[in-house]
């Protein structure tokens, strides 16, 4: 297991940073016309589309698509992989409720929730959970010359969730926020834990002939 790039450590912990910040700021009452401000400003748009954004980082969506991406790695025969994965979504689930608990913020009261909800609002489950599973995806199953392109489109899905959980009225942008930054820092180090992804066999094919 190759030892994680000093890189990621400072990027993993200036992440963590910021949701800690993120977080002694909206209890203390800081970001309060912040966050009343981004809620009422995404209250708008089609209910709909808000629930099939936020359905993408529910946990039944978030399980099915993990197992299936473990069976197909452990299927190529990359346990490793596989692991990483699960160690990456365990994180993050402790974290999750952990936090929650820990903090104990109550949900927006603002406007009426046009989603169920039973949990503490610190941080988004859904932005933190769903910024892991969907990235780890993104870097884990392509080959590496639609890496990119996955990370990218996994990020966009990722901010998504996030967001349609404030247009819902059931958390305040700064709890999406520290979601993201929670959920990110652990991918950054999940995703150095372990071997240097291979490189394409077009690539290998060019070293040899030199």
């Amino acid at each position: 297991m190759a030892d994680l790039p000093r890189g990621r450590i400072a990027a993993a912990l200036l992440l963590l940073i910021l949701a800690a910040t993120v977080g002694l700021a909206a209890m203390a009452g800081a970001l309060a016309g912040a966050d009343r401000a981004g809620l009422l400003a995404m209250a708008d748009g089609s209910v709909w589309l808000r629930l099939a954004l936020t359905h993408a980082g529910d946990p039944a969506t978030r399980i099915a698509a993990a197992v299936l991406a473990a069976a197909w790695l452990l299927f190529r025969r990359r346990g490793g992989d596989a692991l990483r994965l699960a160690g990456a979504i365990g994180v993050g689930l402790i974290a999750s409720s952990g936090l929650k608990e820990l903090v104990g913020r109550p949900r927006p009261a603002l406007l009426p929730h046009l989603d169920a909800v039973s949990s503490a609002s610190f941080p988004s489950g859904h932005a933190l959970n769903g910024t892991i599973v969907w990235l780890m995806l993104a870097l884990l199953l392509p080959p590496p010359r639609r890496r990119g392109a996955a990370v990218a489109a996994a990020m966009l899905l990722a901010a998504a969730i996030g967001l349609s959980r404030v247009a819902l009225a059931v958390h305040w942008p700064s709890d999406v926020v520290a979601g993201w930054a929670i959920g990110g820092a652990i991918v950054l180090i999940a995703a150095g834990a372990g071997p240097r992804p291979p490189c394409s066999p077009l690539r290998g094919e060019r070293h040899d002939r030199r």
